[in-house]
């Protein structure tokens, strides 16, 4: 049995890696699609912000019956989660 030679690395681990095979290759555009479904996330969250701050003023002016709930909240609260739904079937499409 002979012996393992011993000594720096080989010749094929010392060589450095080609240009075109490294991470930072550049690549196109997103796709149109990554795009329409990255605006459709935007919206959705910002429809479910807008429908958590509408909920959290209802529910803050339950908790105080001296304050009284304004007329206007049932109907901003119904337009917040007519646009969260929207928002959410646009995920689908």
């Amino acid at each position: 049995m002979r012996p393992r030679r011993r000594g720096g690395p080989s010749d094929s681990r010392s060589q450095t890696v080609p240009a075109r095979s490294r991470v930072t290759v550049r690549r196109g555009a997103p796709a149109p699609r990554l795009a329409t479904l990255a605006a459709a996330l935007r919206q959705s969250r910002d429809a479910l912000g807008t429908l958590e701050s509408e909920l959290d003023a209802l529910l803050s002016a339950l908790r105080n019956p001296s304050a009284g709930v304004d007329p206007a909240a049932a109907e901003r609260l119904r337009n917040a989660a007519r646009a969260a739904g929207l928002a959410f079937d646009g995920l689908n499409r």
